[in-house]
């Protein structure tokens, strides 16, 4: 601290940007393939039948079925809007030549690097789990299949993510025009 305060001491600023955006934005939502809906079927089925003939089963498995039963009602919907969409409110805040950006999603990391390699503040916060969200995998992790990773646990997929990180940066580096310049 001691080290940081010195270098910092003099460089005070009484009047620096502070802009706060807010967009509410529609991200394409990972489809359902015709494999992961009949898996989802196969278990919550399976489930039932656990809990029809032991209702303890309930206790420990109750959970586990609904998680599926969300993919298999998001398959179902697909049928009649086969382009679904996530809606989600971003925030991008500047602070003198910082920027905070929000989501509601847990990031695959890529995004978050993605994010801050491209944007024109000093430094850049990417926060994360704003509202209700789930993973947000990148299309590597979707290969290596693991559970952060699966369709049951993400509703929106690498095509959203990238449509995110790339909606943020704009943002935050809109923030950055002449007439917002710190003196």
């Amino acid at each position: 601290m001691d080290d940081a305060y010195d270098t910092v001491k003099n460089n005070r600023h009484t009047d620096v940007p502070l802009i706060h955006k807010v967009e509410t934005i529609r991200l394409p939502m990972r489809l359902v393939t015709e494999a992961e809906y009949t898996e989802a079927k196969e278990v919550v089925e399976k489930i039932a039948t656990q809990i029809e003939q032991n209702s303890e089963a309930a206790m420990l498995e109750y959970r586990r079925m609904k998680w599926y039963g969300v993919t298999i009602k998001r398959f179902e919907q697909q049928r009649t809007e086969p382009k679904p969409t996530y809606e989600m409110e971003l925030h991008v805040l500047r602070v003198g030549d910082v920027a905070i950006c929000t989501n509601s999603f847990e990031l695959f990391t890529d995004y978050g690097i993605r994010m801050k390699a491209r944007s024109k503040a000093v430094q850049t916060f990417v926060v994360q789990l704003v509202g209700p969200g789930t993973y947000l995998p990148t299309e590597k992790a979707i290969r290596g299949g693991h559970y952060s990773a699966v369709v049951h646990s993400s509703l929106v997929g690498p095509e959203g993510g990238n449509v995110l990180a790339d909606r943020t940066v704009n943002i935050i580096n809109s923030l950055w025009t002449e007439s917002n310049r710190v003196p």
